[in-house]
C-alpha cells in the first residue's frame, strides 16, 4: 500500500541530471512487491513533445543512481540514451 502511495507522488516529476538539466519526467515506477523496495523510476524524454512518436517505455533508472526525490528527481550521474 505505502509503495502505491509513493508511486503516486513520483508520477510526472521531472528529472535532472548530474548537470543540472531536466532529462525526462517521471512515467513509471518499479517496484519489487516481495521485497517492499523501489527498484527504479522509467524516464520518458523530456520537452513539450517528451513521450509522443518516442518509445513508450522510457528508460530505466536504478534507484542506486537517484539522489533526492523532492519537488524534482535528482540523480547522482549522467544516464545515457534517453
Amino acid at each position: 500500500m505505502i509503495l502505491l502511495l509513493i508511486k503516486k507522488e513520483i508520477l510526472g516529476k521531472e528529472v535532472v541530471d548530474i548537470s543540472g538539466i531536466v532529462i525526462g519526467k517521471v512515467d513509471d515506477v518499479e517496484v519489487n512487491f516481495e521485497t517492499q523496495t523501489l527498484e527504479g523510476i522509467m524516464v520518458s524524454k523530456g520537452g513539450l513533445f517528451g513521450g509522443f512518436g518516442g518509445s513508450s517505455s522510457g528508460t530505466l533508472v536504478p534507484y542506486d543512481v537517484i539522489k533526492v526525490i523532492g519537488d524534482k528527481v535528482l540523480l547522482t550521474r549522467d544516464i545515457p540514451e534517453i
